[in-house]
């Protein structure tokens, strides 16, 4: 993602403007890093259903606002809780039939949403699970896969620059904390707004691909297991990993983010069609 410049060494202020501006700047910063424990939570969330938006139909943008009373998609994002896994057996399809499963859930919620015969509330509840179902089974700390991914478990990172030397020091860190707190951090001053600027470049041309693909729930959680297993060749219980490892497995996130825009956007298209 593109390194965005707040200050330049070039910029002259006198020093009682420098020293009122630099206060502003260090509160904001400070109350970045404060909000950064809640992230693929709240912050990528919120981008994550700006980006959905920029990509619905006009008609599915307005059932959207009539459905949540006239507020965005966006402003779900503070609901949002992550609790719901899915799971897939060890062959990495999901044939699960669990009520408490995300697929399952997105489900029946895409099938109450069609009905027409029911109230708004259950309209309102089946919209907000549908929202949350979807994003969580693109993140790769939400899935578990049969013999593969059981559970959280931890591992370590190291800088191989720093071997041999006295300071030299192994990170921890555990699967479910790498995906929803550590690329998160390596852009905390980034807004929703900064998110989603980057991400319209980094899949530009490529909306019509996905719309072009089926509603296909169980396929979605299918295709984030691939890429889980993919990183599962790199990261093991108890394995000691270079950091710069663990920073090629930040495309694999990425790519979980930007299919997660994708295809709530076209679920939504073709709920409100």
């Amino acid at each position: 993602m593109p390194v965005i410049a707040l200050l330049t060494s070039s910029t002259i202020f006198s020093s009682s403007v420098f020293m009122k501006s630099l206060r502003y700047i260090v509160i904001a910063l400070f109350t970045l890093v404060a909000t950064d424990v809640a992230a693929w939570p709240t912050q990528v969330n919120r981008a994550l259903l700006m980006f959905a938006e920029e990509n619905i139909s006009k008609r599915a943008k307005r059932e959207v606002y009539k459905v949540l009373d006239g507020m965005p998609l966006s402003s779900v994002a503070d609901d949002m809780k992550g609790q719901n896994k899915t799971r897939l057996n060890e062959e990495g399809k999901s044939v699960t039939t669990n009520e408490e499963d995300a697929v399952v859930l997105l489900e029946k919620a895409i099938a109450t949403l069609k009905d027409e015969g029911v109230s708004v509330s259950e309209r309102r509840a089946a919209l907000l699970t549908a929202v949350e179902m979807t994003v969580y089974m693109h993140c790769p700390a939400y899935i578990l896969i049969d013999r593969h991914l059981e559970e959280n478990f931890t591992f370590g990172g190291h800088n191989v620059m720093q071997k041999g030397s006295r300071f030299y020091k192994v990170k921890k860190f555990d699967w479910q904390s790498l995906w929803l707190k550590e690329y998160r951090r390596r852009h905390v001053v980034f807004s929703a707004e900064m998110y989603v600027y980057d991400w319209k470049i980094a899949t530009a041309g490529r909306a019509k691909s996905y719309k072009r693909q089926p509603i296909a729930p169980r396929k979605w959680a299918e295709t984030t297991g691939e890429r889980v297993l993919i990183a599962l060749k790199t990261l093991q219980p108890n394995a000691v990993v270079e950091l710069s490892e663990l920073a090629k497995l930040e495309s694999i996130n990425d790519a979980c983010l930007y299919d997660a825009g994708f295809n709530l956007a076209n679920l939504l298209n073709d709920i409100f069609k």
